[in-house]
């Protein structure tokens, strides 16, 4: 597989991405990462030694920044490295994108450059979050691509989702929910009511409302929501988790006494187990589910560490046959699932949001 990394992406780019491309490159030798970005700001990075050979430098001039407009700024940037790096993809020069910049833009970049599947009005980005039991894991989405969503979004959410969780993760058969505030049917919103009315006709395994602790609990494998909501719930989590840790940490050192020192000590596995649970750097990136191939959605921040799982994420899902599953569970569920644009009208209204 050859796996594009826009270099120029994310809060710690360059330095991060490079960082990130070698570790992957020595780690997976029998795969290639074509760094994306400026090459006179890249080459450099990559030390005085030779670097690995399965990684190579592609130029791009331009950088879609954080703060750009993102469908606009895809538009114009034409040489940009994330332009650069989804028409790689399209040419079928490399088989997956993993991107730490502008979120949007990759949407964007996705939906412009790759297209999406047939049957799929918006893509959405699927954020993974632990869960005590239902195979450690929970699916998210939209997590922040689709501020506004209309009944049939989410109900093709839970379509991708669901083929998603089976396909990647090995859940025979995924538990999946609506997020509202109550479990009660007379709960939640006009979206979320129609979304569910939907739901209630398809052959998933749909369980009606689900609350935010049920992310955690495991009783659900697959929860949809709108963007706006989703990314919340996203960042809130990421929040609580690093939270809890330092102030159970800072808990002990205020008390200072030697049974504390010395429980700390015998905490620290357990501590660093629960960090890598909740930290987001182990997940890598998020697939942007519903795109004509395979682009990843790495944090903001990412790290070099955080970038060598989000390239094992691309590799995992170009390798794993997860977009022809997604592209015929969205036609089985053509027979329920309305659609409401088509073609170029759809691709338009989504990248104008």
């Amino acid at each position: 597989m050859r796996l594009v990394l826009d270099a120029m992406g994310g809060d710690h780019a360059p330095a991060a991405p490079v960082e990130g491309a070698l570790l992957f490159a020595r780690a997976h030798p029998a795969h290639e990462v074509l760094l994306v970005g400026d090459q006179a700001r890249l080459t450099p990075l990559l030390g005085r030694g030779r670097p690995p050979a399965n990684l190579q430098v592609h130029h791009a001039s331009e950088v879609v920044e954080m703060d750009d407009h993102a469908s606009t700024a895809f538009r114009r940037k034409r040489d940009s490295s994330l332009r650069v790096g989804f028409e790689l993809v399209r040419e079928g020069r490399a088989d997956a994108l993993v991107s730490a910049g502008n979120s949007g833009a990759v949407m964007a970049g996705g939906l412009l450059t790759l297209g999406r599947l047939p049957g799929v009005e918006r893509p959405a980005i699927a954020a993974l979050f632990p869960a005590l039991k239902g195979g450690g894991r929970c699916l998210l989405l939209d997590a922040g691509a689709n501020v506004d969503c209309r009944p049939s979004h989410l109900a093709q959410f839970a379509v991708m989702g669901e083929a998603y969780v089976r396909a990647r993760l090995g859940v025979a058969r995924p538990r999946v929910g609506v997020l509202s505030n109550g479990e009660e049917a007379s709960k939640g919103t006009p979206l979320t009511r129609e979304a569910s009315d939907l739901l209630r006709r398809s052959d998933l395994e749909f369980v009606g409302y689900v609350e935010g602790k049920d992310l955690f609990s495991g009783d659900v494998q697959v929860v949809v929501t709108d963007g706006f909501t989703g990314n919340i719930v996203l960042k809130t989590s990421e929040g609580v988790g690093m939270g809890v840790i330092g102030l159970l940490r800072q808990a002990i050192e205020k008390r200072g006494g030697l049974p504390e020192k010395l429980g700390a000590l015998l905490l620290q596995p357990a501590l660093a187990g629960l960090r890598r649970v909740v930290d987001y750097a182990e997940y890598g990136g998020a697939p942007l589910l519903g795109i004509q191939g395979v682009g990843i959605v790495a944090h903001g921040r990412s790290t070099p560490r955080a970038l060598y799982n989000a390239l094992g994420a691309a590799l995992a899902m170009a390798e794993g046959g997860v977009q022809g599953e997604l592209t015929r569970c969205i036609e089985r569920a053509s027979v329920w699932l309305p659609t409401h644009q088509k073609g170029k009208k759809a691709t338009d209204a989504a990248v104008s949001d």
